[in-house]
Formats: structure tokens, sequence, C-alpha cells
């Protein structure tokens, strides 16, 4: 993030294939609600979270995040991904 800050970078791919999100929706609540903005992550970014075809267990992720007022979207293809990224 703080990379992204010096070089004005506004897009973000999260590559969350190979890893399902275990955690509970209080804590994923948690995390796009107060963690997020603990660390001041920027609203104004674009970002991907990158799952394996099938795999639903990040859903509610994005679905909290754009509650929260971030612009994420979710996504199972790399090229789809980056072309809604730099679209």
């Amino acid at each position: 993030m703080k990379l992204g800050e010096r070089n004005n970078i506004k897009y973000y791919l999260f590559d969350l294939r190979g890893a399902p999100n275990i955690e509970s929706v209080i804590y994923n609540y948690e995390f796009a609600y107060r963690e997020m903005a603990d660390i001041s992550f920027p609203k104004d970014t674009k970002s991907v979270i990158l799952t394996d075809p099938g795999d639903r267990s990040h859903d509610f992720m994005e679905t909290v995040f754009l509650n929260a007022g971030y612009n994420v979207r979710l996504f199972t293809d790399l090229d789809t991904a980056h072309s809604w990224l730099t679209g």
C-alpha cells in the first residue's frame, strides 16, 4: 500500500487462488470496516479479488468491501480481472 501511494498506483490485484477464506463472517466484516480503515487503505483505488473457479468462500468479502465503500470485484479469470482493472 505504501509503495502504491509513493508511485500513485490505484489498482490492486489480490491473488487468493489456492487460499479459501476460512474466517468467520464477523471477522470478514471487522476486517473490511475496521482493519482496512486502521491501515488507511485508500477508497479511491480499484481492487480485484482473484479466486479459484468454484471457490465461493470469498463472495461475502466482496459484498462487505463494496458496502464499506471500496471499489472491489471478485474474479476467477486473470485476463478478465486485468481487463476490469485497467478498463
